[in-house]
């Protein structure tokens, strides 16, 4: 996962688009810039009436577009916002400076959703779910992606059979969420779930998460899945252990 990719989430019509095909997962996905529209909303028309030091760079904008992955032909379209920004250049061919105003655009959601990492194949549907859908509130709602991030941990440990009830004066009582990671008995991956689960908590107060505080999550819960659910991996421990084992050549199955 590229973390200058996924911090800068503004973009315009000439941008080379980074973010990876939904579908294919190639980094081929461009603008159609015949399909994408936008315009100036209703509530930035009225302020620009009634105000005499009106200026450039406080028009609101809405948009709608499409983007096309140049290797599977997979559509994916997209709203968001925008506004005008003041671009100053000398230009030296003609020995002048020049101004122009850039319509710039930040996404607010995606269909189909952008994966900002690549989930593992073998992750149960039930983590991947809410992982998705965390995906898709990345772009909009910063603090409600990291309360889904939080309860894909949930689901995560449920997936792991670690126990979620135990007994307390002969009644049923629900383990808290950081009490499960502690019980988790896969050390290597305990202390990145721990880290995750402070992050969604902090999800809860709004103001206090930022696009980088999301980033770094995801870093940590894709190494998380990686550990837990890639084959490759697996495989690749399996053999250590068994060379390891037998201080030489491995036994396999003619």
């Amino acid at each position: 996962m590229d973390l200058k990719i996924w911090i800068k989430r503004h973009f315009n019509v000439d941008s080379k688009i980074e973010w990876n095909c939904p579908n294919c997962k190639s980094n081929s996905l461009k603008i159609i810039k015949e399909d994408f529209k936008s315009e100036e909303t209703a509530e930035s028309k009225e302020f620009r009436s009634k105000n005499d030091d009106w200026e450039v760079e406080w028009i609101k904008l809405t948009f709608n577009g499409k983007l096309l992955c140049k290797n599977c032909d997979e559509n994916i379209f997209f709203v968001g916002t925008g506004n005008p920004e003041h671009n100053g250049y000398y230009d030296y061919e003609l020995d002048e400076h020049n101004e122009e105003y850039v319509e710039h655009f930040t996404p607010t959601f995606f269909q189909p959703t952008i994966n900002v990492f690549e989930i593992p194949e073998k992750c149960p549907n039930s983590i991947k779910n809410e992982i998705i859908d965390s995906f898709k509130l990345f772009w909009s709602d910063l603090s409600s992606c990291a309360n889904k991030i939080r309860i894909s941990l949930e689901v995560l440990l449920n997936e792991e059979k670690v126990k979620r009830f135990e007994n307390s004066g002969g009644k049923r009582k629900s383990i808290s969420l950081h009490r499960r990671i502690q019980l988790f008995s896969n050390i290597e991956v305990r202390d990145f779930l721990l880290a995750i689960k402070w992050i969604g908590n902090t999800g809860s107060h709004i103001g206090e998460i930022e696009t980088i505080d999301i980033l770094e999550t995801y870093q940590l819960l894709e190494f998380s899945l990686n550990k837990l659910y890639n084959n490759e991996e697996k495989e690749i421990k399996k053999i250590t252990k068994e060379i390891i084992k037998r201080k030489g050549t491995r036994k396999r199955n003619k």
